[in-house]
């Protein structure tokens, strides 16, 4: 007797989930491991910057994990600026498309805050760092680049003319903004802006208003880099950052009565 033959079974299509697929999670720190492999498919191309995320439910099943640990990591990610909150229809988190210094700019300050940078560290960083921007930025920077480092050298001016300078305003560092764009490298935009907001974010607590002849030095910088000076652009930006982070250092020590509009 013949044997009886089964039917065939149909092959079932992929049911595995769009997107990117992670692993179970066990350990007690939860939210860190499912931070880390966030982090490792952003790294190997796997999550690209704009991507969704999958919704806190799903990543939590994904992970197996509670939803606890999900929301602690995705708080954990929107603080060091990998992703972001958006509302709406069409919301949840997304992987931060542009760079952003939000992280490393708080993580830097506290450690000032903390006795464990000291200023001088900070600016003794800075102003290396703007020595590399300019000498690139006297190679690289298109004529567009250089008239919009004037265009804003120019607007200050103006502006603390009719006393409306304030460092409560991140547009009094667009200055050196400008600079590091010109040298048509991120990385250095990154910290260029990093820097220069903590340093902004200090003297904004000992003295809101900057000192009116800070244009003076703009302008100097200015010219050497209409010239292509990339030595004079630097001398003219080392000597007034070390200025002022003299100025931070003396006055951070004094009394918060005793201390004046400088700088």
């Amino acid at each position: 007797m013949a044997p009886t033959m089964k039917p065939a079974v149909p092959s079932q299509p992929d049911e595995s989930p769009a997107g990117p697929i992670f692993k179970r999670v066990r350990t007690r720190r939860a939210f860190e491991a499912v931070s880390d492999q966030i982090r490792q498919q952003l790294a190997t191309g796997d999550l690209r910057p704009g991507d969704r995320l999958p919704g806190e439910l799903q990543l939590a099943e994904q992970f197996n994990v509670s939803r606890s640990a999900v929301r602690e990591a995705l708080r954990s990610l929107e603080a060091a600026s990998v992703v972001e909150a958006r509302t709406g229809i069409n919301g949840g988190f997304f992987i931060r498309s542009g760079g952003t210094t939000t992280g490393l700019t708080q993580t830097v300050q506290d450690l000032v805050s903390l006795g464990q940078v000291s200023i001088a560290n900070v600016t003794e960083a800075r102003v290396e760092l703007m020595a590399v921007a300019l000498r690139l930025a006297c190679e690289r920077a298109t004529e567009e680049e250089l008239d919009a480092i004037e265009a804003d050298v120019n607007y200050h001016t103006e502006l603390f003319r009719h006393g409306g300078g304030s460092r409560n305003s991140k547009s009094v560092i667009e200055f050196y903004r400008l600079i590091a764009q010109a040298t048509h490298n991120a990385v250095i935009v990154l910290m260029v802006d990093a820097l220069s907001e903590i340093i902004r974010k200090l003297l904004a607590q000992i003295a809101p208003e900057p000192r009116r002849d800070i244009m003076q030095v703009r302008r100097k910088v200015m010219a050497n880099l209409r010239q292509r000076d990339a030595e004079g652009a630097c001398q003219a930006m080392t000597t007034h950052l070390r200025h002022v982070s003299d100025y931070l250092e003396s006055e951070s020590k004094k009394p918060a009565r005793k201390r004046k509009i400088a700088a």
